[in-house]
């Protein structure tokens, strides 16, 4: 019964995606700019530069490796002067420099390509103790909750010593057409030290 309701569950969703004319992996494929494509500075394209170590000296992070066969994306840093960051279950990301009261050093806030294009997923990286520190758990938020306005982690006015997330929670529905919705929601995480 439950090998049933297993497969009637992927049928459900692979006849959803056939219907939207969803083909997630070729739109992401093509849409990634070339990797490890130099500029005429030398810095690869699209690389962020920031202050991860805290100590003034900057250094560029950037997309090394997209490896679609174990569905892994690579972050690399300049010279590797900081280990390398893998982000698994993703094809790609967007990275964005995220400056948080908490921490003296710039943050690394990575957006990954995740594998359901429905979802933004999002890694907050901390160079903290000679390793990268994840201070919060990895969190999603639903493409029909997203907008150019949306912050989505960012320092808690109420509480220094926490940062505010938001988040995606499924809802059941009566009156949306599909009979659930995704509701948008925040809360405070404590930082972990």
């Amino acid at each position: 019964m439950k090998y049933l309701t297993l497969v009637l569950v992927f049928l459900l969703f692979s006849c959803n995606e056939f219907k939207n004319g969803n083909n997630s992996e070729m739109d992401v494929i093509t849409s990634e700019t070339p990797i490890n494509s130099k500029t005429k500075t030398g810095i690869p394209e699209g690389a962020l530069r920031a202050d991860f170590i805290g100590n003034r000296d900057s250094v560029y992070a950037f997309i090394k490796e997209i490896d679609t066969s174990t569905k892994t994306t690579l972050i690399s840093f300049e010279k590797d002067k900081l280990p390398e960051i893998s982000i698994p279950e993703s094809l790609g990301a967007h990275l964005k420099i995220l400056k948080l009261k908490n921490f003296d050093q710039d943050n690394l806030l990575v957006n990954a390509i995740s594998l359901d294009t429905n979802f933004n997923e999002y890694h907050l990286f901390v160079w903290k103790d000679s390793m990268w520190n994840q201070p919060v758990n990895r969190f999603y938020i639903h493409k029909s909750n997203m907008s150019d306005t949306l912050i989505p982690i960012k320092d808690n006015p109420k509480d220094s010593m926490q940062v505010i997330r938001y988040y995606s929670v499924f809802e059941m529905d009566q009156t949306s057409e599909k009979k659930y919705s995704w509701r948008l929601e925040q809360e405070s995480v404590l930082i972990e030290e």
